[in-house]
């Protein structure tokens, strides 16, 4: 019970990390107001979503929610790794870089769906226990 709890709040951090994510791109961009610098926005990724991301598969582990759950925390952690290197490859062509943004998305739609479930399994779990 207490893992699943864990795991869920893990997920929700994911969801809300995504958005502070999100918004610090906008805080950089020029058409926006912000000086163009996306330092912020690399260094948060790089750091505090990816901590989450691990977090949510960690926990996901430990929580033990079934081979299906578990296949959604997985592919919201592969899709983290993917979404961190959507960017390096515009070098080899600018359309693939260009979906960085489209592959946030997904990444927020997966997590948002992973935090779903892992809140319905802790729900459905502490209710099994009582």
């Amino acid at each position: 019970m207490v893992l699943q709890r864990i795991h869920a709040a893990a997920a929700i951090v994911l969801v809300a990390v995504i958005v502070v994510q999100v918004f610090l791109a906008g805080a950089a961009i020029a058409d926006l107001g912000g000086n163009g610098n996306f330092d912020g926005h690399v260094e948060f990724g790089y750091s505090w979503v990816g901590l989450a991301a691990l977090a949510v598969l960690l926990s996901g582990l430990a929580a033990r929610p079934g081979r299906g759950h578990l296949l959604w925390v997985v592919a919201v952690f592969v899709d983290y790794i993917v979404q961190t290197l959507l960017p390096s490859l515009k070098s080899i062509t600018p359309a693939l870089g260009a979906l960085h943004p489209v592959n946030a998305l997904v990444l927020f739609g997966l997590s948002v769906l992973v935090a779903r479930r892992a809140i319905s399994l802790g729900a459905t779990r502490t209710g099994a226990d009582n």
